[in-house]
């Protein structure tokens, strides 16, 4: 079940390499859980749509397909990633993420790369036992 504060998807091209239309919807983003998660957000895509991950923005990213299929290009070939998988494209990757063949459904989940999370204060817990 997916939680959101919105009634309504965000629709629009946001992300996107085609003029496709994607509905969004962003559940979490960086401040509401934690300093390294960048953003948490829910996808449909429809059939010709393509998302593309870039070095630019200096994001990991967990990609987890919960409809349909994506095509996943990177500079190693082409991989089909289904309902159930996840799929990682790490800090400084390249990435296109293609819905050729059917609506696809995917939750990413964005964090800041390790080389800069470690260079981000300690977090000291709000409640500490006594």
């Amino acid at each position: 079940m997916i939680v959101s504060t919105v009634d309504e998807p965000v629709h629009g091209a946001v992300g996107l390499d085609t003029a496709a239309t994607a509905a969004w919807t962003c559940l979490v983003r960086r401040g509401m859980l934690h300093s390294e998660c960048e953003a948490v957000e829910h996808w449909v895509l429809p059939r010709g749509a393509v998302l593309a991950a870039t070095p630019r923005h200096g994001v990991e990213e967990a990609l987890l397909v919960l409809e349909g299929e994506l095509r996943l290009t990177t500079e190693t070939g082409d991989r089909a990633v289904r309902a159930g998988q996840l799929a990682l494209v790490p800090h400084g990757r390249t990435a296109r993420l293609a819905a050729d063949r059917t609506e696809v459904r995917l939750i990413t989940v964005r964090v800041l790369a390790a080389s800069v999370a470690d260079r981000l204060p300690p977090r000291v817990p709000e409640l500490v036992p006594r």
